[in-house]
């Protein structure tokens, strides 16, 4: 007669242990470099098709450097008139005055600063809706005075939140610093690792 071998009650629970505890820690970091990835690559196509966009508005209507800068309350309408024709949407809110991409991502804000201010949300409406994890902040600058200011190039019409910090020969240790003060420097951030979320990035999302 075989003898039948099989496990006990112990060993079992004792492998389904080690088997949960091994889970609860890999599975946050495989989520996280899950949405990293998804984030990097909404950044990089948002990036590259607006200033495909700002070129084609060009042909049409000539050089950005002869638009006037939309007063308070109206930059909303300044962008669908000029960019999104180019750029495109899936749906506004007229309301919110929130433009929606089919990608599931959104730009809003439109606040008229020094420049037109909007913020780019890589997850819609989703939360957290926080600086620096899934808003990123953009500008569209009107005079050389504020192009070379903020991007340090006066033929440079759109570019992230503190672009100009390059001028004054920062590093990128002196980004982070900058994102962890202010987390719209953190697109800035974000454009000088081409867009990736490296391991020292300051907001963990």
């Amino acid at each position: 007669m075989k003898k039948l071998f099989a496990f006990t009650l112990a060993e079992v629970l004792l492998t389904m242990s080690i088997v949960g505890a091994v889970a609860a820690m890999t599975i946050p970091t495989l989520h996280y470099n899950r949405i990293r990835k998804e984030y990097t690559t909404k950044l990089k196509n948002f990036y590259s098709h607006m200033e495909s966009a700002i070129m084609d508005m060009e042909m049409d209507k000539g050089s950005f450097r002869d638009m006037r800068k939309p007063v308070s309350g109206t930059g909303f309408d300044w962008y669908m008139e000029n960019i999104d024709p180019y750029m495109g949407h899936q749906y506004v809110d007229t309301t919110k005055k929130a433009v929606y991409y089919k990608d599931g991502t959104k730009l809003d804000l439109f606040y008229t600063g020094g420049c037109l201010d909007v913020d780019y949300d890589v997850n819609g409406d989703k939360a957290p809706n926080s600086m620096g994890y899934d808003l990123f902040r953009f500008l569209y600058c009107f005079t050389d005075s504020d192009r070379k200011g903020w991007f340090d190039n006066k033929n440079t019409f759109f570019g992230t939140y503190g672009s100009g910090l390059t001028a004054t020969g920062t590093t990128r240790d002196d980004l982070i610093a900058k994102c962890k003060e202010n987390k719209m420097w953190c697109t800035r951030l974000l454009q000088h690792d081409q867009w990736e979320f490296k391991g020292d990035y300051p907001n963990r999302f």
